[in-house]
């Protein structure tokens, strides 16, 4: 729905379920974090739930205030229907009195003439015909008197309808006001109630503040662990074989279609072209590169599927080029993931996310925000995992991505 469009009763419903969900997620993950610092537990079980319940805290917010302000926006469009219907309302009464009182005023002549007729009519018929010099003009004399009683009675008639028009235009725009106030007072309602569920997220702000500093400790008791470390390494495995293995099974129907199915999208440059000139998913620092990487303090080599882009937390992620959300995931290792669909072969995976805006089946033009940046399955702080396969085989981003 675009800014400023009414806001139905079964969205608002439809809104408010989806937010319910939300907060049951929440409370779902707040006790299972509870229940695990009063136990024994692995950490890396402990740090999903950290992560998972701070990513809907955050969405539920997002969500919240991007309903607020869409409500508002509608409230702004009422209001501004109100104000012009009103001044509609006011001249068309302004138009009414006028003829109401040119009405009165000829049927006041009219009555008079009425009066004088009763008394006089015999007398100047009588005079008429006595002072006619022919036939002809008595009987003119006789029209002339009878035509203006006929055009008093028929200026009443089309003054009285006038009147009549006015008052119903009057009344139907009173009663279009009156249903715009009532909408307009539903809308208040509903941005009170929205304004009051922020407010309430908000003081809960503290709360998350908390969230994230006992992940942080958990944080420093892992990365002193050797054992865990080398977890979360297989971990991370795990996951990129999850994507490779879906990669390849998207593949597979691709290629064992007798007909591609029509589409009705296609990236507006092929992803093909690309190469070199990609726009960056989000800003920052790579710090690890694709392929063969030592682990510092494990002295333990891996292969990195993609690339690491430490940045901000909450920074936007953008698509790199049109396409098909086909997975929404959340994955040890990965955390929120993200995978697109480019067509003829091309994908791109987006991981660690904190937040994601899109969901699957949506078709997104190049350059669309897809979330922000978080720390979801990461244990090194806040960055962007980005991937680019080309059919089945995994490619260097930073020999996709612009040099700028």
């Amino acid at each position: 729905m675009l800014p400023g469009t009414a806001f139905t009763q079964s969205e608002s419903n439809q809104v408010g379920l989806q937010l319910e969900q939300l907060r049951k997620e929440i409370q779902e993950y707040e006790k299972r974090v509870s229940e695990s610092q009063s136990r024994e537990k692995n950490l890396l079980q402990e740090l999903e739930d950290f992560d998972r319940e701070i990513g809907l805290r955050l969405e539920l917010i997002g969500r919240l205030k991007s309903e607020k302000k869409r409500t508002e926006a509608s409230m702004a469009v009422i209001k501004s229907d109100l104000a012009a219907l009103q001044v509609e309302i006011d001249r068309t009464y302004r138009d009414s009195l006028a003829v109401a009182k040119e009405r009165d005023a000829l049927a006041a002549l009219v009555s008079r003439r009425a009066v004088y007729a009763y008394k006089y009519l015999q007398r100047d018929l009588l005079l008429a015909i006595l002072t006619s010099h022919t036939a002809l003009q008595m009987l003119e004399r006789q029209e002339y008197i009878k035509r203006i009683s006929e055009a008093d009675r028929a200026n009443i008639y089309k003054l009285d309808q006038k009147n009549r028009k006015l008052s119903r235009i009057s009344r139907l725009l009173s009663e279009k006001k009156q249903e715009k106030s009532d909408r307009l007072s539903h809308l208040r309602e509903t941005a009170q109630y929205k304004e009051s569920l922020i407010a309430e997220e908000n003081s809960e702000a503290e709360l998350l503040h908390s969230r994230r500093t006992d992940r942080e400790y958990l944080l420093g008791q892992i990365r002193q662990d050797q054992s865990l470390l080398l977890q979360q390494i297989s971990d991370k495995k795990l996951a990129a074989d999850r994507i490779e293995n879906l990669i390849r099974s998207l593949e597979t129907q691709r290629e064992n279609l007798p007909a591609l199915p029509e589409v009705t999208w296609a990236p507006e440059v092929p992803f093909s072209q690309l190469k070199g000139k990609m726009n960056w998913p989000t800003a920052g620092k790579v710090v690890s590169k694709f392929g063969l990487q030592r682990h510092k303090k494990l002295e333990t080599v891996t292969e990195n599927p993609g690339i690491e882009i430490e940045s901000k937390e909450e920074t936007p992620v953008f698509t790199v080029c049109t396409g098909e959300v086909t997975k929404i995931t959340w994955m040890r290792g990965y955390g929120n993931t993200v995978l697109v669909n480019h067509q003829d072969g091309y994908y791109t995976v987006y991981a660690h996310l904190g937040t994601i805006y899109v969901h699957e089946g949506q078709i997104i033009q190049a350059g669309n925000m897809i979330g922000r940046v978080g720390q979801s399955g990461s244990l090194e702080g806040p960055r962007l995992h980005f991937e680019v396969w080309a059919k089945r085989e995994k490619q260097d981003p930073l020999t996709w991505l612009s040099k700028n």
